[in-house]
C-alpha cells in the first residue's frame, strides 16, 4: 500500500475513493472503506483512501479530539483491508478550497475520482459547508457514482469514535473493542522507569502516551502483549502509581512468561478487560499482594498463549 501527502500530482489510475477521517478505523469506517475497496474490484479501479494527518491544523470540530491510533496503526489496517494507496496531506493543504473547487480539482482530477464512498454525515469544503447532498449533486453532474454508507450500529446504537472514546474512558474495554473490531491498543517505545517492579518480584515494562492519544480510565487490565510477533499476557496498569508516588501518566505491564530486555523496543500493549480502579495501597507489601492477585486473575482470564 503506498501512503502519500502529495495532493499536487495528478494519479494515472482512476479510483474508488473513500473519504472520512477514520480515527480508529472502527467498525463504521471500515463499512465506507470497504465499499470503495469492493467498487474498486468490481469496475478494475484503484482503492484509495482520503483522510487528512491528525498532527497538524485540524476542523473546529475535531480540534478537541484523541487518537484512537497511530498513523502506523492506521495504515496496517488499511493495507490489511485491501487499500491501494492513503492520501493523508496536512488539513491546511486544503481546508480553504471551495466545495467545488475540492470536488472537481481535488477529487476528480487530481485522485481521479470515478466513485466516492462516505458516510452520511459526510462534509467538505471551506468551513465544512457542504454536506452529501451537495456531494451528490456534483457526483450526479460529473458522471460519478457516489455511495453513501449508513451508520453501523452496536446494541441499538450507531458506532462512532466519540462513543469508544468514552467508553475508554468507562473503562469499557470490551464495548470499545467491539465497535473497534478490533483490541485498543498503545504501541509505543519501552522507557525506563524507577524499576520498583523488580523489588516485588514483578518486573515491569513502562511505555508513555503519545500526545494526544486516547487514555482510558486509570486502573488494572488485563492484556496481550505483542513482543517479536509472538503473544504474551500481561497484567497492565495505567495512571500515576499513587502508592509509589510517581505522580505522572504512565502505561505498566508484567509480562507473564517472558524474561527479557525490552528497553528501546516497539511493543504493542492491547487492553482485553478492565479488572479494579487504581488504588492507593497503605504500602509496598500490601501493594505486591494485590498485583499477585492481579496476576492470578489475568491467568484465570486469559488463556495461556494467547
Amino acid at each position: 500500500m503506498i501512503r502519500s501527502q502529495d495532493i499536487t500530482q495528478q494519479r494515472q489510475q482512476e479510483a474508488a475513493v473513500a473519504l472520512g477521517f477514520f480515527d480508529g478505523v472502527h467498525l463504521g469506517h471500515r463499512a465506507v472503506i470497504g465499499a470503495a475497496i469492493e467498487e474498486g474490484r468490481k469496475r478494475g479501479l484503484a482503492s484509495r483512501v482520503f483522510t487528512f494527518d491528525p498532527a497538524g491544523d485540524k476542523p473546529a470540530s475535531k480540534n478537541a479530539l484523541t487518537l484512537l491510533q497511530t498513523e502506523e496503526q492506521k495504515d496496517r489496517v488499511l493495507e490489511a483491508m485491501g487499500a491501494d494507496e492513503v492520501v493523508c496531506p496536512p488539513f491546511s493543504s486544503f481546508k480553504n478550497l471551495s466545495p467545488e473547487d475540492f470536488f472537481h480539482h481535488l477529487l476528480m482530477d487530481t485522485l481521479r475520482a470515478r466513485v466516492l464512498t462516505c458516510g452520511e454525515n459526510y462534509r467538505f469544503g471551506h468551513f465544512a459547508a457542504a454536506g452529501v447532498d451537495q456531494l451528490r449533486e456534483m457526483c450526479c453532474q460529473a458522471g460519478v457514482q457516489l455511495v453513501v454508507v449508513p451508520p453501523v450500529t452496536l446494541d441499538g446504537e450507531m458506532i462512532s469514535s466519540t462513543r469508544i472514546r468514552q467508553a475508554l474512558r468507562d473503562g469499557d474495554v470490551e464495548l470499545a473493542n467491539r465497535m473497534l473490531g478490533a483490541p485498543f491498543t498503545l504501541e509505543a517505545p519501552v522507557v525506563h522507569g524507577k524499576q520498583w517492579g523488580r523489588t516485588v518480584s514483578c518486573p515491569t515494562i513502562n511505555q508513555l502516551f503519545p500526545e494526544g492519544f486516547t487514555v482510558p480510565r486509570y486502573g488494572v487490565y488485563a492484556a496481550e502483549v505483542m513482543v517479536d510477533g509472538r503473544r504474551y499476557r500481561g497484567v497492565t496498569n495505567i495512571g500515576v502509581k499513587p502508592t509509589m508516588q510517581d505522580n505522572y501518566l504512565t502505561c505498566e505491564t508484567y509480562l507473564l512468561d517472558f524474561s527479557g530486555d525490552l528497553y528501546e523496543k516497539t511493543v504493542g500493549v492491547s487492553l482485553i478487560h478492565f479488572l479494579r480502579p487504581e488504588t492507593r495501597f497503605s504500602s509496598a507489601a500490601e501493594l505486591s499482594e494485590q498485583i499477585h492477585k492481579d496476576i492470578r486473575q489475568v491467568e484465570q482470564a486469559l488463556p495461556a498463549g494467547c
